[in-house]
């Protein structure tokens, strides 16, 4: 598929780089990017030959949150979706939200290597990565309360009290202050803060790690992350555990991976 506002391509066996490609606008998300998005994470579930996604944005930037100076949302079209909080929500509202879901739903593990400004809808895609990796300039805003919204946008409310406790959460969100990347590492928003000539390179180390495993064994644990975060119980989370562990253990990958480490 020819993209025009994202890039992909699969930078290493198995490991597939997705490059938010917007550099005049700090990868903004505009409704075109969008259109072009939904499409390629639907691909992408069914592609078992990428094994890893890594995620970043062209230029100096991440992504600086949705486009408000989008051709379509100032158009004729955007004026009427803007008329009504019922038109807002399905053709707006929850075309960005969708993204978040289908990025957590995705099987493969992503890697969000994020230099410079992760703003608004840019900082909620990074929250909704498996694995984030900073480079020292990045920075991380939910700006969404700065202009009239509710901090509680696109997961954060989910997310970001799970990484960094509630207290720390609130305050982030409700002043919409700019968290930079030793504070971001410190509290436990990032995995991993490194230098910005090495941000592509460490992220393409751990993704090379992760491809590395059994595909039953990685899909298995990001499912488990997943469904895991909402178990009413310790029984439920390890019910899901156990019935994952059982089907791994009869694959002929687990026999191989047994038989290699034992060798070691």
């Amino acid at each position: 598929m020819d993209f025009k506002t994202i890039k992909f391509e699969e930078i290493e066996s198995g490991i597939g780089l997705l490059t938010l490609n917007r550099p005049d606008s700090l990868n903004a998300i505009s409704l075109d990017m969008l259109d072009e998005l939904h499409p390629f994470f639907r691909d992408l579930s069914e592609k078992d030959n990428i094994r890893v996604l890594i995620v970043t944005g062209a230029g100096r930037g991440f992504c600086s949150g949705a486009d408000l100076r989008d051709k379509r949302l100032n158009s004729e079209e955007g004026v009427r979706l803007f008329s009504s909080a019922s038109l807002h929500l399905h053709g707006v509202q929850r075309q960005f939200s969708r993204i978040i879901l289908e990025m957590r739903r995705l099987p493969q593990p992503i890697i969000a290597a994020v230099k410079g400004p992760a703003a608004g809808g840019g900082f909620s895609m990074a929250l909704a990565s498996d694995i984030i990796i900073a480079g020292s300039s990045a920075t991380f805003t939910a700006s969404f309360v700065n202009i009239g919204l509710s901090g509680g946008e696109l997961g954060t409310t989910y997310f970001l009290p799970r990484m960094v406790g509630s207290a720390k959460a609130s305050e982030i969100l409700m002043t919409g202050r700019t968290v930079l990347a030793d504070e971001a590492d410190r509290i436990g928003m990032v995995s991993r803060l490194v230098n910005d000539e090495d941000l592509l390179n460490s992220a393409l180390d751990t993704a090379k790690v992760l491809a590395g495993k059994t595909f039953l064994g990685l899909r298995f644990t990001k499912d488990s992350m997943r469904q895991n975060l909402n178990a009413p119980s310790l029984e439920a989370a390890i019910e899901l555990e156990d019935r994952n562990q059982s089907i791994c253990c009869c694959s002929s990958e687990f026999f191989e991976a047994v038989a290699a480490f034992s060798k070691k």
